[in-house]
Parts: C-alpha cells; structure tokens; sequence
C-alpha cells in the first residue's frame, strides 16, 4: 500500500466519530476526524438526547461523565407505564458492577462537548469544513478518501477510513452499500419544553399505550422532551399548529401525566414521517462502519447515542495495535462485526417487531405482567431495555416458566411498592455497585455534581 498519510481517517466528527477517534488516538494511532460542517457547535437535531446505562463505561472511559454532570445532564432513571400497570427499575436487583444509569443531555450540548474533546486529544486533526468526495481503491479496499473543503482538494491515504457520517452516510454510498431497510409503521412528533411538572419526580418515562408509545424524558437545563409516536392516521389532515395542540392534548391524557400549564416551548416542533429501520454491514470492503452509519433505527428506543458510543469502543478494542499490520486489521476488523452482530442483533429483532407490529408481542406481554408482579422480574426487564443483556435472556425456558408462575400465583404489587428508590437510597447502591466508591460520592454523581472538579475538558 502506498505511503499513508494518517493511520486512521474517520470521516463525521459526532459521538460515534469522535469516540472513535479518541480512542484509536490513545492507543497511538495518527487520526484525520473529517467534518464537513464548519462550525463548532453544529449537533444533531432528530434525536431523544437518551444515553442508555449501558454506554456508561464508555462514557467513563473517555472522562465524558464530569463533562456531563458540569453541564447539567440529568441522571436517566427509566419508568415504564405498560397494559399491566407501571414498571419501575428496582437498583437492589441488578448485579454488582452493573451500571444503573445513563444521561439524558441535549445534543446541542453534548455534540460540541465530545467534538472540543476530540479537538483536544493529541493524535487526533480536527478537520472542519472538509467533505468526502470520493474513495482511493488499493486491491479491492478502501485504502484513503478523496476530500474537498477548507484545506482544499486532497487525497488521504490511511490503512482504515471509518464511516461515521449518520443516517444518510455518503460514505456508505460511495462504496456502493444499500441499507436494509425494515418498516416503521409509526410517525412521530417531538416537542422541547421549559418548566414541566412531572408527577413521577425527575426520571425518565414512557407510555405503551396499544400502537401509540409516548415519553417525556427531563434533560439539562429545565428543559423536558415530549414525544409521541403513532400511527400515520393519527396525523392525517393536521396541520402544524394541529400537530403542536395533538402533541400537547395526549401528553395530558397519560396516566400520571406531566402538568404543561406553567410550561413554556424551549424548542421548534419536530414532525418525524417515514423513518424506517436501517441497517448497514459493519465493514465493507476494509472501511468500518460505526453509529447511525452502521445502523439506524426507530427513536421511540433511545438506543442511538448508545449505541454509536458502544459501536466506537469495540472498534478501538479489536483494531488496538493491528492497524499497522494488514493481516491482523483484517482479524480485527472480523471480530468488530462479530460484537455487532451479537450484541446489537437480538435488539434490532425486537425493534423491528415492534415497528411493524404495532404492539406489544405475547412474549413481551408476559414479560411486563411479571415485572409489574416481581420486583426482581422488573430490574431484569430493565437491564434489556438498558441494553445490559440481550432480550434473549428473558425467553429461556426457566424465565418463561418463573414468567408464568409469577403471572399465576401473584396479584400486581402495590403501586407504592414500585416506586425506585430515592436518590440516597439509590446512592447506597450505585457505591455497593462500584467498588471503591462512596455513598457521598454516588450522591454527587447522581445530583449532577462533579467527583473531581479539577477535571476538565483538555484532560
């Protein structure tokens, strides 16, 4: 191969992109982080703003988590109200080490954090107003990418180009990859608000009612996201303003619901039509493929930020000291398609059936009965909507059997019962859960209070 310039070029400086890059810089790689939007603060707009607790050690490895909780990131505790009644996570039921939450953070305030992060990390060029226009073939790979911007027109040869450039990836496109798509029967509409009330305290929320999911997720800075998604018929004939009121009317009518009359718009209304599930080969032809590049699917989940952070940790892992070699970045690159087909693939199969399907499967009906029933049932349930475990650790015979016997020989729990724990309570567990860690410490971590307030941005 002719004489590299980078050893890494990763082409769309988001969370997939920069984690990437970081991590592959820390390990010694020289990394070329292409972005074709010029400015800083540029983020993501369709979104959930959703870090799920898996992703945590990501986010701890890359000092993410001080960054999160200075800028007001809100500890994401997660409630379900389901057919059977609401499921509340139960942290005394998950193992030990387990996180127990992620962060919800608007992207507006994340996206510039992670980029300033990437900027900051030596071996990592920042490359800002630069395009991909085209790829360098050697033997068949991807050997280097063709750009156009402000550093002018160039060719950047490099043993590995990832494609991190989202949903609509141009990369993907010019290596000739057409993404497999799966139906999502429901549109959706999100709305950002200052000032709402939450009756169930400050945790995360959402609502399966039959086709329709709704969700109200509080994010830095008072500011709350209200979604809905729903059938298309739902929406037909409304227009804008009619979409803002619907919004608003069936938030309200939720059991529990938020209060919105003291609440003021702190965003513009976003009305999401004809988003199906997409997927993309973890790598083609010697270029990786990491977060909404690799895969795109139904926001109702909030598994994108997640999953794009996850997806940039395996790729550094498998390829940490084979760049160099051609061989053993053939291997590593195997092994990175290996964890994202059984990690992710159990997932997508539930999200796409829930896309199409519209409702809740037998199977996922049963698991709801019984965590609404058992609170060791719902911390299980929790961790697969975490994406801690795969969902295929609830269908082995013995769960299905506890499942049933739950379902048969208990009544629902008290409401009350079901409540998680306090925020000191809570703390009790996360410092059991985290050897070496305080109390005191799980406290300020949970009230957004940084561990070390001499960590910064640079570190």
């Amino acid at each position: 191969m002719p004489q590299a310039d980078f050893d890494v070029v990763v082409v769309g400086a988001s969370l997939a992109g920069c984690a990437t890059a970081i991590l592959l810089a820390r390990g010694g790689a020289r990394v070329a982080l292409i972005e074709r939007h010029a400015r800083h603060d540029t983020h993501k707009q369709l979104c959930t703003h959703y870090i799920q607790a898996s992703a945590w050690p990501v986010l701890e490895r890359l000092g993410l988590v001080p960054l999160i909780e200075t800028a007001g990131g809100v500890p994401n505790i997660m409630e379900l109200h389901t057919p059977h009644g609401w499921i509340a996570d139960h942290p005394e039921h998950h193992p030990p080490g387990q996180p127990l939450h992620g962060y919800n953070i608007r992207r507006a305030r994340l996206d510039p954090m992670v980029r300033q992060l990437a900027s900051d990390t030596r071996g990592v060029t920042l490359l800002t107003g630069v395009s991909a226009r085209g790829l360098i073939d050697h033997q068949g790979r991807i050997a280097g990418v063709r750009v156009q911007g402000a550093i002018g027109e160039r060719s950047l040869r490099t043993p590995l180009v990832v494609a991190a450039d989202g949903r609509h990836s141009e990369m993907a496109r010019l290596a000739g990859v057409v993404p497999r798509q799966s139906q999502n029967r429901r549109h959706g509409v999100m709305l950002a608000m200052r000032g709402v009330d939450l009756q169930r305290g400050q945790r995360s929320q959402m609502w399966l009612t039959g086709p329709e999911v709704a969700y109200v997720f509080p994010n830095d800075d008072s500011v709350t996201l209200l979604a809905w998604c729903a059938p298309p018929d739902r929406f037909d004939g409304l227009e804008r303003p009619e979409v803002h009121d619907a919004l608003l009317a069936r938030i309200r009518s939720l059991p529990d619901a938020p209060q919105l009359h003291e609440a003021d718009v702190a965003g513009d209304l976003m009305v999401v039509r004809d988003h199906p599930n997409l997927y993309r080969p973890p790598v083609v032809r010697g270029m990786a493929l990491v977060g909404d590049a690799l895969q795109s699917v139904d926001y109702v989940h909030g598994v994108g930020c997640g999953w794009a952070l996850q997806g940039a940790e395996w790729l550094a892992e498998a390829l940490s000291g084979r760049l160099k070699d051609e061989r053993w970045r053939r291997e590593g690159l195997k092994a990175y398609a290996r964890q994202v087909r059984q990690h992710f693939g159990p997932h997508r199969f539930f999200i796409d059936d829930f896309a199409r399907r519209l409702q809740l499967n037998a199977a996922e009906h049963l698991f709801c009965a019984a965590a609404v029933r058992d609170p060791r049932w719902a911390a299980r349930m929790m961790a697969v909507g975490a994406r801690h475990v795969s969902p295929w650790s609830l269908m082995r015979p013995g769960s299905l059997a506890s499942a049933l016997w739950l379902c048969a020989t208990r009544q629902p729990l008290p409401e009350g019962t079901r409540q998680p724990l306090s925020a000191h309570e809570l703390a009790q567990v996360a410092a059991r859960s985290t050897p070496g860690r305080s109390p005191e410490a799980s406290t300020m971590r949970l009230h957004g209070v940084v561990d070390d307030p001499s960590r910064t941005m640079a570190a």
